[in-house]
């Protein structure tokens, strides 16, 4: 799209009018009260960082007369602020004349040719310390800031303000509960209501029948009866006075909700910000970006109406500026080579902002460019020391793309001024994951990149899932929370030798949240097994809790300066009943739990398998075959092992003990008809039963697997699993 310069300028000509018009009027105060008290220390240094900043933000819109007027006025104080001279009756008027000059510069005022630089001349001259001649005219007073309705407050008093409102919810909460309590203990007085209705005849007879009595029974008697006619009354009492705490209780809690949702409601409202601010000189960028790597981009706008909390606007800035110098550096083609390819010369990055719930939206960044090489990517990967081949080499190709979130992995060929470095797309995630939300990644070679950024509205609020785990209660992040789970405790099995879970055909890898935070208590295993699955980095894995509460809407409280970043928390946040739960960190989460390998959730299930005496090793090159044949087999009771390819199973056959070999034909390093040759010419392995599961299924094939010398050859797509635990019976 053509960039509008002129409607941008229009915009900064109006940010800077509001600035200025602040900045004169505290300089004209500032200066009246020269007059009066004369000139010090503080205050010169004051006057000079306002005309300082001034100058910079004239400067920046292009108003020169503004700018070299402010720097010559600079300069005269720059030298009282040193020391070098003294600020006179006759400098500080030349300072009021400055002034004046300024305020008719920002109220558009033509001059007469000359004034300007006659006074910037002495100024200059005032700074060397030279006498000079004040104009004859003498100024005018200040005009007041142009726009009174409108008041700047910086965004930390905002979020003072929002920190109280927040305190205010807080008490909210406790006024409803309170109000339930007292509502409570107002039904907790009807059983003693209807028993007393019941046992008043018998209180009426005792009464009629005193007199029949002895005398000592009677006083007695009667005393007891005297008691019970008080207690009654003070029961009565109690229970009219818990009705009206409770009527009071409901309406301190009506009233302060009220109040609460109000002043949250308009605080918050003061922080929102449409989306267009996000996108401002986003235009003027991209051109520039494009003109120095020779390249002709259109960046499209879109959904720029969307209200989202200044907070996460200032913070995406610095998100948005690295993903579109990447789009523009290395995303998008020259354009000889898009001309090449069938593409239009003009590449296109589209930005967008799309609401996805009530509290949530989507950044998403596109570009049609040449698409991310997950080839090269694995690559760089091996070059820089992130990854070996083997591990490399077990990368698909979502799991390749992702690399590039990795710290020092970059896609350009060489290190620029625009980007190579391998820290922007590190940075972006962290930045996104710090506010609480997640980015997936979407690349096909040849036809571009889109980056999808699902953040919350608000930074203060967001829904987070509430469990509880080890007796304490935790807050999850529900943007990170894909599912929640209610599973028959044998669901989760021991495969790829660590506790996994099979879903919709994936298998996942299952940590208990104990083992993960690091929590003495052990999770304990019922006949059901509440589960979480959360996505994090493009990452699947499910935790193990003791209890899901619920879900709700939660205030986020920082842990404070003193722990400003703590591993695997978020933060914190205040429930109803005023119990103070930390929310958890997703991110950090997922590289807690890589640290604790397989946890005491393999410990338990290892204790069980160690009675099994018939041990089975699978050759399986892909991680979900391989994670479904494990399945299958301890299911039926085996104890198994796996390995990733031929060679692997090889060198664990040579290491240990096994009563039948399961194996894939086409494998990296070692295919099944080798390992199975291996196997028969070894003196020692020679009589170990191999069945051969593989989609090889011409007539060939299974020559070749009877002539390796294979026990049983299947074929998978017309593999069952009863014919493959038939084989094994009749093989073992």
């Amino acid at each position: 799209m053509s960039l509008d310069r002129k409607a941008l300028q229009e915009r900064l000509l109006e940010s800077f009018r509001i600035e200025a018009g602040e900045r004169l009027g505290v300089l004209a105060d500032t200066l009246a009260n020269w007059r009066q008290t004369g000139a010090g220390g503080d205050s010169v240094e004051s006057l000079f960082r306002e005309v300082h900043s001034l100058k910079g933000a004239a400067r920046a819109v292009g108003l020169k007369s503004i700018e070299r007027l402010c720097h010559a006025w600079e300069s005269l104080l720059g030298a009282a602020r040193g020391g070098l001279l003294e600020l006179t009756a006759e400098r500080v008027e030349l300072c009021r004349h400055a002034l004046h000059m300024v305020q008719q510069l920002h109220q558009g005022k033509d001059l007469e040719t000359g004034v300007s630089e006659l006074l910037c001349e002495r100024l200059e001259n005032a700074a060397r310390g030279e006498v000079v001649e004040l104009p004859v005219s003498a100024p005018a007073r200040a005009s007041p800031p142009q726009d009174p309705e409108t008041v700047r407050v910086a965004t930390r008093r905002l979020d003072n303000l929002l920190f109280h409102s927040e305190t205010l919810l807080q008490h909210k909460l406790e006024a409803q509960a309170l109000s339930r309590r007292l509502r409570e203990h107002v039904t907790a007085f009807e059983p003693q209501r209807g028993k007393r209705l019941l046992g008043a005849g018998s209180l009426k007879r005792l009464h009629a029948q005193l007199e029949e009595l002895p005398l000592a029974s009677r006083d007695a008697l009667k005393g007891l009866l005297d008691y019970l006619n008080w207690s009654q009354a003070q029961l009565d009492r109690l229970h009219f006075e818990s009705i009206q705490l409770a009527k009071a209780g409901q309406h301190l809690g009506q009233g302060l909700t009220q109040l609460s949702d109000a002043h949250v409601s308009e605080l918050q409202a003061v922080l929102l910000l449409a989306g267009s601010s996000l996108m401002e000189g986003l235009p003027a960028m991209v051109q520039d970006l494009a003109s120095q790597s020779d390249k002709r981009v259109e960046l499209r706008l879109k959904g720029t109406d969307l209200q989202i909390d200044k907070r996460i606007l200032d913070e995406l800035r610095t998100v948005l500026t690295h993903l579109l110098r990447n789009a523009v550096d290395h995303g998008l083609e020259s354009p000889q080579r898009r001309e090449a390819s069938g593409k239009p010369a003009v590449g296109v990055i589209q930005v967008e902002l799309l609401q996805e719930s009530a509290d949530r939206f989507e950044l998403r960044v596109q570009d049609d460019g040449d698409g991310i090489s997950a080839a090269s990517l694995r690559a760089k990967a091996v070059a820089a020391g992130l990854l070996n081949q083997e591990q490399a080499e077990t990368l698909d190709e979502a799991e390749s793309q992702r690399l590039i979130f990795r710290s020092g992995l970059s896609t350009s060929a060489l290190i620029t001024d625009l980007s190579g470095r391998g820290l922007g797309m590190a940075i972006v995630q962290e930045v996104v994951e710090r506010l609480g939300g997640r980015i997936e990644l979407e690349s096909s070679p040849g036809l571009g990149t889109c980056f999808h950024l699902h953040l919350p509205l608000s930074l203060s609020t967001f829904r987070a899932v509430i469990v509880r785990n080890a007796e304490r209660t935790f807050a999850v992040p529900a943007l990170a929370v894909e599912r929640c789970m209610r599973l028959p405790n044998g669901a989760v099995k021991n495969l790829e030798s660590r506790p996994s879970l099979v879903l919709d055909g994936l298998v996942l890898p299952v940590w208990t949240l104990t083992d993960v935070l690091g929590l003495s208590a052990p999770t304990s295993r019922d006949a059901e097994l509440t589960l979480l699955l959360l996505k994090v980095r493009g990452e699947r894995f499910v935790l193990l809790v003791d209890e899901l509460l619920g879900d709700q809407e939660i205030t986020v409280k920082s842990l404070g300066r003193q722990l400003l970043r703590v591993r695997n928390l978020l933060g914190a946040t205040l429930l109803g009943d005023g119990q103070l739960v930390p929310i958890l960190h997703p991110g950090d989460l997922y590289r807690s739990a890589l640290d604790v390998g397989a946890g005491s959730l393999q410990r338990s299930d290892g204790e069980a398998l160690t009675s099994v005496a018939q041990r089975l090793l699978i050759a399986e090159d892909s991680f979900t075959s391989r994670g479904l044949l494990k399945a299958i087999l301890e299911g039926a009771g085996y104890q198994v092992t796996t390995a990733n390819d031929g060679l692997e199973a090889w060198n664990a056959l040579k290491q240990g003990a096994f009563d039948l070999l399961v194996s894939d034909v086409e494998m990296p390093r070692m295919d099944g008809f080798t390992l199975t040759e291996r196997i028969r010419a070894d003196r020692d392995l020679a009589g170990l039963p191999v069945v051969l599961v593989t989609a090889l299924h011409s007539a060939e094939d299974r020559a070749r697997g009877l002539e390796v010398g294979a026990s049983a050859y299947l074929v998978k797509s017309g593999f069952e699993q009863d014919s493959l635990l038939d084989a094994i019976r009749r093989l073992i």
